[in-house]
């Protein structure tokens, strides 16, 4: 009997044995599957966080390049030429947005680099682009200019020559209306032109392809001038006139600061006419019998030479004996150019020089 009771005793001890087994090993599989759950979450949170950081960083990174790139602003400097007369680089807080020229100058180099104009002048002398979406001014030449015209078309820059500084320039100064200035007119040298055009571009190189438009634009003028170094052997030496004619009595003659003119001596001519105070002048014509140039370049208001030439001949017929005294025009030494040539349009006067070449050169050959 005794011994029944310890089976029965000890079997009950094995039971109760086993059962503290099982429940120590449910609790340590639920122990690590709760670690483990625990481990996943913590580490989901902190990717999280991570990605969070990263988009805040370069969300400041992207804000703080934005700020720098207000922080830059827009600068356009002036020529040499320019800032020796007092002008100083014009510095604004943005790009600007809306520019209206009033100057024919700097227009076909703007529109090239793609910057948006609002207004230009109308051109008497070369046709814009026809995509050229603008507002077309008249000339602030005119005793009837409007500079009013100007201030509500809400420009955030006006180009204008430098002749109105004083005049319409204070208007928009008063304003608070930013101007540039630049040169223009009939007596627009080719190394102004070059000069002005440097600064425009180097102020609208915003980015790639605006840089590499700027390079293309100046590299024409280094094109240019290589051309015109193969050029000067053909004609150092020779005398030439330049004539600027605005009907059959009435004659101007330009100095080598001349539109024309310069273009002539940079082709290696040497200018009959000499005058410090001006360059141009209406023509002494006794004075002129003197000259006695190899080459006469007459140029007009007309749209073509042709046209020009015809005003030139009716005045060659008013006045035979005085012309026929010029040996240049009695032999026929005469160049007839249209309005393009007596004032420069900007970038064009690179084609314009390099057409003047052609067209010399075709004289010559005809002459021989």
């Amino acid at each position: 009997m005794k011994s029944l009771k310890k089976i029965l005793s000890l079997g009950l001890s094995l039971m109760m044995a086993l059962s503290l087994v099982a429940c120590s090993g449910n609790g340590d599989a639920e122990s690590s599957a709760a670690g483990s759950s625990t481990a996943e979450s913590s580490a989901a949170e902190s990717s999280m966080a991570e990605s969070v950081a990263t988009e805040s960083s370069a969300a400041e990174s992207s804000s703080e390049a934005s700020q720098s790139e207000e922080a830059k602003g827009f600068s356009l400097a002036y020529p040499e030429s320019m800032t020796a007369k007092g002008y100083e680089t014009l510095e604004l807080d943005e790009v600007p947005q809306r520019i209206a020229c009033m100057v024919t100058s700097p227009v076909f180099a703007l529109y090239e680099m793609g910057v948006l104009m609002i207004a230009a002048p109308t051109s008497t002398s070369t046709p814009y682009p026809e995509d050229l979406d603008v507002t077309l001014l008249g000339s602030v030449a005119h005793e009837d200019f409007d500079i009013e015209a100007v201030v509500s078309l809400e420009p955030d820059l006006v180009i204008m020559s430098a002749s109105y500084a004083d005049s319409h320039g204070a208007t928009l100064d008063s304003l608070d209306i930013p101007v540039y200035y630049m040169s223009a007119g009939h007596t627009v040298s080719y190394d102004s032109v070059k000069a002005e055009t440097q600064c425009l571009v180097d102020a609208f190189s915003l980015d790639e392809e605006s840089t590499a438009k700027a390079e293309e634009i100046m590299g024409r003028f280094t094109a240019l001038e290589n051309r015109l170094e193969e050029v000067k052997p053909l004609y150092e030496g020779k005398t030439v006139m330049v004539l600027q004619s605005g009907s059959t009595t009435m004659h101007y003659i330009q100095t080598e600061r001349g539109t024309l003119a310069s273009m002539a001596a940079m082709m290696g001519f040497t200018n009959v006419y000499e005058n410090e105070e001006a360059s141009m002048a209406q023509i002494d014509l006794e004075q002129a019998l003197e000259y006695q140039p190899d080459l006469v370049l007459c140029v007009g208001a007309a749209e073509t030479a042709e046209e020009h030439q015809a005003l030139m001949e009716e005045a060659y017929g008013e006045n035979p004996d005085y012309w026929n005294a010029i040996d240049a025009v009695k032999n026929g030494e005469v160049i007839y150019l249209p309005v393009n040539y007596i004032a420069t349009s900007g970038i064009l006067v690179v084609d314009e020089i390099d057409g003047l070449i052609d067209i010399i050169a075709e004289h010559y050959e005809a002459q021989a």
